[in-house]
């Protein structure tokens, strides 16, 4: 069985907001930009003591994780972050698909002008990252670049859709490593970038669309080999 360290991300400092709503914005923004990886551990003592607070906000935040089944409780007060498996995969894909389809496809149609320049900026970033082989700053990176554009959409209630597919999604993609990740994402950002420029709203949704099939291609090629 595969060993997952127990390193847990640098988790900014506590806002004016409450501790729970706090500590569940930070833990649900990690989960979208893939830095946990599937099967990792945590506990609530530990989290406490990355976030600085005590256990009862920490509780409340994966308790709510726990619903949108981004985490798996577990006895003792720990949590699992959900194994990668093929079934996993078959089941949120096709629902990426589908929301992430439709939000592009309407981004194109109502995004303010700039974005192109924007996320060719994105992209940029990710081709240099590339070399690194840090996978998580890519993950990062693709999150911004993907949210750029739903974000566009002008439906807030199907951006929230696709956040919480995300969380539990993410963690998958953090099993492939960013090189092969980027031999499936630059071409198809490209098309992405172009096709919103011309506001082809039918090429944009059909690229977007390609670019997450061909991705999750590579992550199903990765669960295979880890067995």
């Amino acid at each position: 069985m595969t060993r997952h360290a127990n390193t847990l991300p640098a988790f900014e400092p506590r806002q004016a907001i409450s501790d729970p709503d706090h500590v569940y914005g930070e833990l649900k923004k990690c989960f979208m930009i893939g830095e946990f990886e599937p099967g990792q551990r945590l506990t609530l003592p530990e989290l406490a003591q990355a976030f600085g607070t005590s256990q009862m906000p920490v509780r409340e935040a994966t308790s709510r994780l726990v619903v949108a089944r981004a985490i798996e409780a577990l006895p003792r007060r720990s949590l699992r972050v959900p194994e990668a498996t093929v079934e996993r995969l078959d089941a949120l894909l096709p629902l990426r698909l589908h929301l992430e389809g439709e939000a592009t496809r309407l981004a194109a149609l109502h995004a303010r002008d700039g974005i192109a320049a924007d996320l060719r900026r994105i992209d940029d970033e990710m081709r240099e990252i590339v070399p690194t082989q840090d996978t998580k700053t890519y993950l990062r990176l693709n999150q911004e670049f993907h949210f750029t554009i739903y974000n566009q959409s002008g439906n807030a209630d199907l951006v929230d859709l696709i956040e919480l597919l995300w969380m539990r999604y993410a963690p998958l993609m953090n099993i492939v490593r960013s090189g092969v990740l980027s031999k499936t994402g630059q071409f198809r950002h490209a098309e992405i970038i172009d096709a919103l420029a011309r506001r082809d709203a039918p090429a944009a949704a059909v690229a977007m669309c390609g670019d997450l099939a061909e991705a999750g291609e590579a992550i199903r090629a990765a669960i295979s080999a880890r067995g």
